[in-house]
């Protein structure tokens, strides 16, 4: 008989209602594209904050992550760094994530935080008042061309089994 042991830290008790959120969130987009399609600028305004809101989500999935394996997020910074970089590019999609995240959230004060603009910078995206200039679409095209949140929320979750991976290697 085999006897296996289960880590109880590696079940990812946050990827299902991730999850439902993001099929939320996708459903949403589906409604306003069929409400505002007859203009291409008012459906990128009206959809700018739900996929804003599913950046602020993936953030909160990674940080969560990153506590729930390592008990705090004081290194969350090395941790965003896991995983392949995006094509053409020195940075890992948890850290364009977690910038367009910040983006959305603090856009309208003015002046982003340091480590924003750094990720934003990182990837070539810059600020604008021109709604098709973005960084939330732009971001969003440099991580699935089709936008397709589900194929992002797969890239977090392969995220977190390479942060666990992590995790392992240094635990005692």
């Amino acid at each position: 008989m085999v006897k296996t042991q289960t880590n109880l830290i590696q079940a990812d008790y946050n990827a299902e209602s991730l999850r439902h959120i993001i099929i939320g969130l996708k459903n949403s987009i589906k409604t306003i594209e069929a409400i505002y399609s007859f203009d291409g600028i008012w459906l990128l305004e009206k959809s700018e904050p739900v996929f804003g809101m599913a950046f602020i989500a993936f953030q909160n999935y990674i940080n969560t992550s990153i506590k729930d394996l390592f008990d705090s997020t004081a290194n969350k910074i090395t941790y965003y760094k896991i995983g392949p970089r995006l094509e053409r590019f020195e940075r890992s999609n948890a850290e364009l994530i977690i910038g367009l995240a910040n983006y959305l959230k603090h856009k309208d004060e003015g002046k982003l935080h340091s480590g924003t603009k750094n990720i934003l910078n990182a990837f070539n995206l810059e600020t604008s008042e021109m709604i098709e200039e973005s960084p939330i679409f732009k971001g969003l095209d440099i991580l699935d061309e089709k936008w397709d949140l589900i194929k992002i929320y797969e890239m977090i979750i392969d995220w977190r089994k390479e942060l666990f991976a992590l995790y392992l290697k240094e635990s005692p």
